[in-house]
């Protein structure tokens, strides 16, 4: 009894003057205890879960005017969409994916690659080719060197021809500084994502 008058007392002196008494305190019922070990947890698990941002975001690509494939890509990516190409960049990777209007099998523009992708990447020269299966079908992929558009430095590109339903794209990513070898990871993470619309 005697701490409690002293606790009361000091809380007297305190700077605002008001005083709690300790009778407004009291100890939780038994159930009352148990209850708030689970309301507690749980609230918190959904405050977290509101807050959290989300992880991935879909990215429609074009065919024309129609929509061609979708992909998932990192929340935090950046997108830039037209009718002819999108681009997306990850922090690790900067892909360009193309309609191929004029393809009807992702193998057939293996001959063509060094044309298709000279906006960006010229002189071109396949090292390797490999068989992949994207979207449940057949694609094509093609390590090379050559040069960057923009300046002419030398650089590697690594592209891939998929299909998705009736439609054939071309995606690609290249680089100098940072190679195409790099790149290659992010970008078939997000080419496995592909679907149709």
């Amino acid at each position: 009894m005697k701490r409690i008058k002293n606790f009361e007392n000091s809380l007297k002196n305190s700077r605002s003057g008001s005083v709690i008494p300790m009778h407004s305190f009291r100890k939780m019922k038994k159930g009352e205890s148990k209850i708030m070990c689970v309301i507690i947890p749980v609230m918190l698990i959904a405050l977290l879960a509101a807050a959290a941002p989300a992880q991935e975001k879909s990215v429609t690509v074009a065919a024309g005017d129609e929509p061609g494939v979708v992909l998932t890509v990192p929340a935090d990516s950046k997108v830039d969409a037209s009718k002819t190409e999108t681009d997306i960049r990850t922090t690790n990777m900067f892909l360009i994916v193309r309609h191929l209007p004029d393809v009807a099998k992702p193998e057939d523009a293996i001959p063509r690659t060094a044309e298709m992708i000279k906006a960006d990447f010229v002189k071109f020269q396949a090292t390797s080719t490999n068989d992949l299966a994207l979207a449940g079908a057949p694609a094509k992929e093609l390590a090379g060197t050559g040069e960057e558009a923009d300046d002419g430095d030398p650089g590697t590109a690594d592209v891939v021809f998929f299909s998705v339903g009736k439609h054939v794209f071309a995606a690609c990513v290249h680089g100098e500084s940072n190679p195409a070898a790099k790149q290659r990871k992010p970008m078939l993470e997000i080419l496995q994502t592909a679907k149709a619309p």
